[in-house]
């Protein structure tokens, strides 16, 4: 049994996750590629494994929507300095109009983190979105709504939901097979389970006025985990709702090591790798953090990203190494900052399988 198989199975005995999918890369190949523990523990038990989907919640952001937008941008379909407001119409004369693109895309617009979208009175889209509009920018600061307003853009400018426009320009083309919004009923049995009920978000959104909300109380598996996402939005946002697989993400990834290719161009992997600005103590690029204080052994050039339902990625250009670290962390009930708490260890000990 090797190091990482050590720590790996300690952090699930402690009950830091039930179960991961470990894969690790350079540009060429897949360097370790390994499952441990359980997919789901309740109501049944469902044993992890390599080609295990998983809600990859936040991952959602980089893979599916920044590239989406960079995609849309060196197509010269929009420019990402363009203002909101003048594309998405439920935007024009609110307080948020004049944010733009680029500042969305690496969180420097100063709109709020979340508000729990799903309590708002009326459902309706427009009043969704033209709410984000009106709500106080403060200072710059990770953001999920940011994101959800650039889903609709993508959606507006291609006239395609953001679910058939990733498949039809990136996950499809690249081969990624297993890469989706709104997974099948079908394939249910092969997705690790996230939640059970949505208590936590519960909890965030108690002072909301949720008495009445008809949550989620059952195990969820097959869809996303994020509220807004799937209540507001039918699991379909710029936020949250990619499940993946460790294999699919490796072929991302693996693109951009590479420099780009005819999908994924060079300009498009510039501006994923490559330090745009900064969001408060954070450098950032279209889609990514770039580099950190918590990257033992990787350089200062590594972007990565990490997902709430306990998932993240690495990619260090400087060294020709990826790391992607998926688990169900918030099964059955979410424990938070877990994955934080351990990230220089997973690196660590991912590292030392390259050598």
């Amino acid at each position: 049994m090797c190091e990482i198989d050590m720590f790996i199975n300690d952090k699930i005995q402690q009950g830091y996750f039930p179960g991961c999918v470990i894969l690790l890369g350079d540009m060429q190949k897949n360097i370790f590629h390994k499952a441990y523990g359980y997919a789901e523990l309740m109501p049944v038990k469902r044993q992890m494994e390599k080609d295990t989907i998983f809600d990859v919640a936040s991952l959602t952001k980089p893979i599916a929507t920044a590239t989406s937008i960079l995609l849309l941008t060196f197509e010269g379909k929009v420019d990402i300095h363009e203002q909101i407001g003048n594309i998405l119409p439920e935007l024009q004369r609110t307080r948020n109009a004049k944010k733009n693109i680029f500042e969305l895309l690496t969180h420097t617009s100063g709109i709020p983190a979340w508000y729990p979208l799903y309590l708002l009175h009326s459902q309706n889209e427009g009043e969704i979105l033209k709410f984000i509009g009106n709500m106080k920018a403060k200072t710059d600061t990770y953001s999920c709504l940011n994101y959800i307003l650039l889903g609709k853009v993508i959606e507006k400018i291609t006239g395609k939901s953001l679910k058939l426009f990733t498949e039809e320009k990136i996950f499809k083309p690249l081969g990624m097979i297993n890469s989706f919004f709104v997974p099948s009923s079908k394939i249910k049995s092969k997705i690790a389970a996230t939640e059970k009920g949505n208590k936590h978000e519960q909890v965030l959104s108690s002072k909301c006025n949720n008495a009445q909300f008809n949550w989620r109380t059952e195990t969820i598996v097959g869809e996303v985990h994020d509220g807004n996402s799937f209540y507001s939005f039918g699991g379909v946002s710029g936020n949250a709702g990619l499940f993946s697989t460790a294999e699919d993400i490796a072929i991302f990834l693996r693109v951009l090591l590479n420099g780009g290719n005819n999908i994924i161009t060079h300009q498009i992997v510039q501006n994923l790798l490559k330090e745009q600005t900064s969001c408060g103590n954070e450098k950032r690029s279209i889609g990514f953090i770039v580099g950190g204080n918590d990257l033992d052994g990787l350089s200062q050039e590594t972007i990565w990203h990490t997902g709430f339902t306990g998932c993240a990625i690495w990619l260090d250009p400087a060294k020709d190494v990826f790391i992607i670290f998926l688990s169900n962390a918030v099964h059955p009930v979410v424990k938070p900052n877990i994955i934080t708490s351990i990230r220089t260890e997973i690196i660590e000990h991912s590292l030392e399988m390259f050598n």
